[in-house]
């Protein structure tokens, strides 16, 4: 049971400082963002003017001079559909819950087995040939006893994973500030991507970069240097963007109504940790990269895939000793060490709830980012008609437009529901196991059917 709970210090209005750790973070990312401002500002110097010279060549500027009233509509509608997209997707999750699981299986097993069903029905390939090139029906085989699985011997926890689905869209309407730090990640990513680029190109020469060159160490240094930091701070700002999510959905199901600003300060409470998580996940990173050369270096093509497998293979243990670590972190008031002991041991009882949120509620909200690229093609056509006064090919280019972006409000949304749910899922883990009693977020008519599809699961051993 967690000696620290951090509903204490939300109560208090007062959590633990950790100045030192945030000095030595600035200037971990002072120094990354300067030498990237630094190589931004000399390439730009060099390449500058090529840029603009091929920016005008397209008569972009001339462009958007003309048209700035269509771009800044187009612009309006494409955020406020954003909006509406993620509030809607939040309220279709509490409406339908176990519903999405299904519909998300549906389509999978579609998907992984309508290949073969359209090779078999137009003749491409018959029923011999098929079992001859049995290896195609690997993933539709996979997926189907999964499903199989799910809802035969898992039902009940399948079951009770609809109940947390339902609680991660209430959550998201009434907590809509959970949305702000995976969308920060998102820009983060890009601009430290952006710094990275700059530095890799300014200090590393061309000719080493598409290897007709070999590595030295004073080629070696700026990029390994670089690297090192772009990960760091990556993976760092990940981490602590994660917190301020969990936190945020830890205080509102402690019967709370918190901030953004709480989520903020309860993730900074264990700043200094979620640092040593990040040094961890960057060493963990290297080392899938160095197996990667390694493998590519010793048995060409064959050797990267294996040198390749075993990266992913350590990922994914990585990944999965970690499935809690944040929430217990940022909800115990623990640091690194503690929270990786912490989460490998709820990952260990609670096994076959983890795995049922990486197939089953992962498929259902795979659902909801279909549905999200199917509102933004319609809405992308319809103000397309609009502005463009019904021309069809630029309705089309817009429609295409609208689509592709959909991909950036979709990730949002997709990333979002996922550490809500993990959050919501370590609560209730806690809650079953005695250590958070008292008033909770979650409606009583949805706690009967947790209780009753947690009792269910409990009683037939699984």
């Amino acid at each position: 049971m967690a000696n620290v709970d951090l509903i204490e210090y939300y109560d208090k209005k007062k959590y633990p400082s950790h100045s030192k750790a945030v000095a030595g973070l600035v200037i971990v990312f002072g120094a990354f963002f300067a030498a990237g401002m630094y190589s931004l500002w000399n390439l730009w110097l060099v390449y500058g003017p090529e840029v603009m010279a091929f920016i005008q060549s397209l008569g972009l500027p001339s462009y958007l001079t003309s048209h700035i009233s269509s771009v800044v509509i187009a612009l309006g509608a494409l955020i406020l559909l954003s909006l509406a997209l993620a509030i809607g997707a939040s309220a279709l999750a509490k409406r339908l819950g176990g519903v999405l699981i299904y519909a998300g299986a549906l389509f999978m097993n579609l998907m992984t087995w309508g290949i073969v069903i359209v090779l078999l029905a137009t003749g491409t390939l018959s029923l011999s040939s098929l079992i001859d090139n049995w290896p195609i029906m690997i993933p539709g085989l996979f997926t189907l006893f999964i499903t199989l699985l799910l809802f035969t011997v898992f039902r009940g926890r399948v079951r009770r994973a609809g109940e947390i689905i339902k609680l991660t869209g209430q959550t998201c309407l009434d907590e809509k500030g959970v949305f702000v730090p995976p969308l920060l990640t998102m820009v983060f990513t890009l601009v430290s991507a952006l710094m990275f680029g700059a530095i890799i190109l300014r200090f590393t020469p061309i000719e080493v970069l598409i290897g007709d060159q070999p590595w030295t160490v004073e080629t070696a240094l700026p990029f390994g240097t670089g690297l090192v930091l772009y990960l760091f701070t990556t993976i760092f700002f990940y981490n602590l963007a994660y917190g301020t999510t969990a936190g945020i959905v830890y205080i509102y199901m402690r019967g709370k109504d918190p901030s953004l600003g709480d989520g903020v300060r309860a993730s900074l409470g264990v700043v200094a940790g979620l640092a040593a998580l990040a040094v961890m996940s960057v060493i963990v990173a290297i080392v899938r990269i160095a197996l990667q050369r390694a493998g590519r270096q010793v048995g060409g093509a064959g050797g990267e895939a294996v040198g390749r497998a075993a990266g992913g293979i350590i990922g994914w243990i990585w990944a999965l000793v970690n499935y809690f670590t944040i929430p217990a972190m940022v909800g115990e008031q623990i640091g690194a060490k503690a929270g990786i002991k912490r989460s490998a041991s709820l990952v260990r009882k609670n096994f076959v709830d983890v795995m049922i949120k990486e197939t089953a509620v992962r498929w259902g909200f795979g659902v909801l980012a279909a549905m999200f690229f199917i509102g933004f093609a319609v809405g992308g056509a319809a103000i397309g008609w609009i502005v463009t006064g019904g021309n069809i090919l630029n309705t089309i280019l817009i429609t295409v437009f609208f689509t592709v972006f959909a991909s950036i409000p979709s990730a949002l949304v997709l990333r979002t529901f996922d550490i809500v749910y993990v959050t919501l899922l370590y609560v209730f883990i806690r809650r079953q196991e005695g250590e958070i009693a008292g008033k909770t977020a979650i409606p009583a008519a949805m706690g009967r059917e947790l209780e009753s599809a947690y009792d269910a699961a409990r009683r037939s051993g699984r």
